[in-house]
């Protein structure tokens, strides 16, 4: 079905206007008045990827995306299909959802995948309960075990207090397939992302049956690329801003769920900056621990 477009329909995007060879990222960039600002990179132990679990009965992220998607329109964001694997006591399952074929086609090409990513941004955005879930999740779960980390390299002193800058709301990717389309390796820094942050990748769908990772470099143009797997019930966490990354193509009839966001962190990240020419459809909410 999904021979053609793009890969993924997601809720939002960091988009940019000049292409990859008239950005140049700047580790520590000035603003836009020519000060210097206080973007800089972490520690060089929290640029390596780690996968840590996260108890899935209290953070149920992957029922709430389902609900979310059941409250979407079925001709723009899609519906679920029944499987032998689903019944009327477990539920659907987020592998069996379908995308309409013309949501993953852009409007040049006579498709709508730029109202779809729209809608969807929209009922991300405002729907409570999968952002409830979420802030949970992130503020209990994920800024702890960065704040861990930071802890031990050294980079703060435990038990002090440390601010925090968190994606809200984070981006829901939806892979249908099969498909022959991949996301091409990039690095977030070519969209305006900074190297003071962490990138937080959570699957909500079995990985033995999309046959579908995360793949990234080891360091920055390692060019070393490798699988990070993770299934439900785990987290990766991998510096985005400057290891090149990409996701692999869907060549099963199940659908890839994912959900990402990014946190930055005091004295390394600018919330203040923006890379010239860079806009986005999501914002930051700021918690401090």
């Amino acid at each position: 079905m999904y021979k053609s477009g793009i890969p993924t329909l997601r809720s939002s995007a960091h988009r940019v206007k000049f292409d990859v060879k008239r950005r140049n990222h700047d580790p520590k960039p000035k603003d836009r008045h020519g000060n210097e600002t206080t973007t800089t990179w972490l520690p060089e132990s929290l640029l390596k990827e780690d996968v840590f679990d996260y108890d899935v009965q209290k953070y149920d992220l992957r029922s709430a995306v389902i609900s979310l998607l059941n409250s979407c329109d079925e001709s723009i964001v899609g519906t679920f299909e029944t499987s032998s694997s689903s019944s009327s006591e477990t539920g659907p399952r987020l592998e069996d959802f379908r995308v309409p074929v013309p949501s993953i086609w852009r409007a040049v090409n006579g498709g709508c995948c730029e109202n779809a990513q729209k809608y969807l941004s929209d009922a991300v955005s405002s729907n409570i309960q999968f952002l409830t879930i979420f802030e949970e999740f992130v503020e209990q779960v994920a800024l702890p075990y960065f704040k861990r980390r930071l802890e031990a390299a050294g980079a703060i002193e435990p038990d002090t207090p440390t601010t925090f800058y968190y994606q809200h709301p984070p981006t829901i990717r939806l892979q249908p397939g099969p498909g022959w389309a991949k996301v091409k390796p990039h690095n977030d820094a070519e969209y305006g992302h900074q190297n003071g942050e962490l990138n937080f990748w959570v699957p909500l769908t079995d990985r033995t049956l999309t046959k579908v990772d995360l793949w990234s470099e080891t360091t920055f143009q390692q060019d070393d690329y490798h699988p990070i797997q993770a299934n439900v019930g785990q987290a990766i966490s991998f510096h985005g801003s400057s290891c090149r990354h990409y996701v692999n193509a869907n060549e099963t009839s199940n659908t890839r769920v994912s959900l990402d966001f990014r946190i930055g962190v005091q004295g390394f990240f600018d919330p203040y900056w923006q890379m010239k020419g860079t806009t986005d459809d999501h914002g930051r909410r700021e918690a401090t621990l």
